[in-house]
């Protein structure tokens, strides 16, 4: 009986040993399928990156020429609603997130970013671009007037342009007494600007140019397509940030991976060693009990 007793307990623990091997087994084959996924959207998202990259260098030229005309209006001290400075009693913010996620500490960083500064900018409503900072705002109870969600894979100009000029009208009625952007500036982290009132910045002078028919008129036309080009160009820097986020995300996750499969192949050595190591002790006892 003895014999019988001994015999079932070394099938029990060979039985646990071989479910043990085969559980980590299994947890590698995840985790290589999950380092496999991570891979492959790490490769996706370079991929993006690069035409987002691509996007934001074209725009900059462009966006920079219009700074330095608006600059230029700006010294001839030419009145203008969206230049009009006045008493804030009511803010706007517009914040730029993503509509998904895996992409780091992207979202949350805008996330408290942008809760920060409606705190701090009290009577507010807000004007979200992307899914995520969308949810935010509103599990927060804050009043949307305005936004884009979600921004899509691509950002839109049109669509873009169009909460510009919303943003503008806003300011123009006296809704929002002063406007401010926050996003994650590309290459620099998580930046909140004044939108509007619309500040010259530089040192140009009316000199530099030459206005025709006349700078009034030209300011006319001209305020709110840098209004637009502002944003957008702020969408178009987010948009890269947010690749490049998610390509280092993925980077370490692969590398995580990695280190996980190392980790559990020598647990599983170790496991199978164990077990090979009791089952030539059961031999050896059983063979001593025969004698």
């Amino acid at each position: 009986m003895s014999d019988m007793a001994d015999s079932s307990d070394s099938s029990d623990r060979q039985r646990l040993a071989m479910l043990s091997t085969r559980d980590i087994r299994r947890k590698i084959r995840t985790v290589n399928n999950i380092q496999q996924i991570c891979k492959a959207m790490k490769t996706v998202s370079s991929v993006k990156l690069r035409k987002a990259e691509e996007r934001y260098r074209q725009a900059q030229p462009y966006a920079d020429a219009l700074r330095r005309v608006v600059a230029s209006l700006g010294g001839l001290e030419i009145d203008h609603p969206l230049l009009e400075i006045r008493e804030v009693k009511r803010s706007g913010l517009v914040a730029v997130s993503a509509d998904k996620g895996l992409a780091g500490s992207y979202n949350a960083n805008i996330a408290r970013e942008a809760i920060t500064r409606a705190r701090a900018l009290g009577e507010v409503g807000v004007a979200p671009i992307g899914r995520r900072i969308t949810d935010v705002f509103r599990r927060q109870g804050y009043t949307r007037e305005g936004g884009i969600s979600p921004l899509g894979a691509v950002p839109d100009f049109r669509a873009i342009a169009g909460l510009a000029d919303h943003i503008g009208d806003l300011y123009i009625q006296g809704a929002w007494d002063r406007v401010e952007l926050v996003y994650h500036r590309y290459g620099k982290g998580v930046v909140a600007e004044q939108l509007l009132p619309i500040q010259p910045i530089g040192e140009e002078t009316a000199g530099d140019f030459i206005f025709e028919p006349n700078p009034r008129a030209i300011l006319e036309g001209l305020l709110p397509r840098y209004l637009r080009t502002q944003l957008f160009t702020a969408v178009l820097s987010a948009s890269a940030a947010e690749h490049a986020a998610r390509v280092a995300a993925m980077s370490l996750a692969s590398e995580n991976a990695a280190d996980l499969i190392d980790t559990l192949t020598m647990d599983y050595n170790k496991s199978r060693q164990a077990a090979i190591t009791r089952e030539l002790g059961d031999i050896v006892g059983a063979s001593e009990a025969m004698r």
